[in-house]
């Protein structure tokens, strides 16, 4: 079905942020059966999957169904699995040619689908993305007209070099804010690891070595909700047990597809980026005191698996790590007691952050 879209949202106790989602997605200027150059297309299908809510989002998503029966299918799992499940689910459920990952808290411009599928007509791509914007507003609003053009940029992975730019860019953002080509995901057999938080780091990085054709609209269409303080979900010890989980799965799955053969160097520098750096952020987000025996964690992982890293010149000239993140990174092949520690986690406090 040429331009159709499933909207895949995971749902999980979001009774206060669903309905400004769905709204934004049924007041598209597409219209849910739209038409382009006068001709009607197929529908857009929302597939929401309730990841077993205990508040009142299923009554809500059971209302709008009953509402929009053609363009809303409701799916309730019985057990709570996460939302990389939910999208699994969804991705098995889609029947449209693009799937568009949309959080349930979340919500987009009214022509947030017309202008992708506009610029998809350009070429065939594996996905068309557009740039987001973080927004606190507490009711359904829009952006303003911006400076961007809203002009569409190709990325053709044409070789190796182009590949590992892309790579090293993420150029197409995490799970949002684009379509992308539903064969392109299944054929590529790119899926979410579930009952998992950080499930997108997975999805986002395999995606970005799998790419051949993509185009970027360079335009905010997408919003992303920040939860005021008092509604943020603290991380905790579980949760950091799931990031170092979803790393060693990507190593692994990094390595199951061959990879390494041709980019080890750039899957290097990615893992200690987004999983030894990213890790370290994550902790210094906290209120408390940073835990160095977390530090310790993660650094006899990133040694396990990247055991000569340190002779990687790149790693200490690279322009893609700040001065801060390659003192922690050197950190990783020097001993550090807990004085040592606690001195590198003051400077870095002090300088704004890692």
């Amino acid at each position: 079905m040429k331009d159709s879209i499933s909207v895949i949202i995971p749902c999980y106790n979001e009774e206060k942020h669903i309905e400004r989602c769905l709204t934004s997605i049924i007041r598209q200027s597409t219209g849910l059966k739209y038409s382009f150059d006068g001709t009607d297309r197929d529908k857009i299908e929302v597939i929401c999957v309730d990841d077993a809510s205990t508040d009142g989002t299923t009554a809500i998503l059971k209302d709008w169904e009953k509402r929009y029966p053609e363009n809303i299918r409701v799916i309730i799992n019985e057990r709570n699995n996460r939302q990389g499940a939910a999208r699994n689910i969804g991705i098995q459920y889609a029947s449209c040619e693009w799937i568009s990952f949309v959080d349930a808290d979340d919500w987009l411009e009214p022509d947030f689908f017309e202008k992708l599928i506009k610029k998809s007509h350009d070429n065939t791509y594996d996905i068309v993305a557009c740039n987001y914007a973080e927004d606190t507003s507490a009711e359904l609003s829009y952006f303003e007209a911006g400076d961007m053009d809203g002009k569409g940029k190709d990325v053709f992975v044409t070789d190796d070099m182009v590949r590992k730019e892309v790579f090293r860019e993420q150029r197409f953002g995490k799970v949002y804010p684009s379509i992308v080509k539903r064969h392109f995901l299944t054929g590529h057999r790119i899926t979410f690891p579930e009952r998992l938080m950080y499930e997108d780091i997975y999805y986002k990085e395999l995606l970005h070595m799998e790419i051949s054709r993509g185009a970027i609209v360079n335009e905010k269409l997408y919003h992303f909700y920040v939860r005021p303080e008092e509604e943020k979900r603290v991380s905790d010890v579980m949760s950091y047990a799931d990031y170092l989980t979803i790393m060693m799965l990507l190593w692994k799955e990094w390595g199951r597809r061959g990879y390494f053969s041709k980019y080890e160097n750039e899957l290097t520098a990615e893992f200690i980026k987004v999983g030894y750096i990213g890790f370290l952020r994550m902790l210094f987000s906290r209120k408390d005191v940073l835990p160095y025996t977390y530090f310790l964690l993660i650094k006899e992982l990133v040694l396990t698996l990247t055991p000569a890293a340190d002779k990687k010149h790149y790693l200490k000239n690279s322009p893609y790590f700040t001065d801060f993140q390659k003192l922690w990174i050197s950190a990783l092949w020097r001993d550090v007691d807990r004085d040592d520690f606690d001195k590198i986690v003051e400077a870095t406090i002090e300088a704004g952050g890692i």
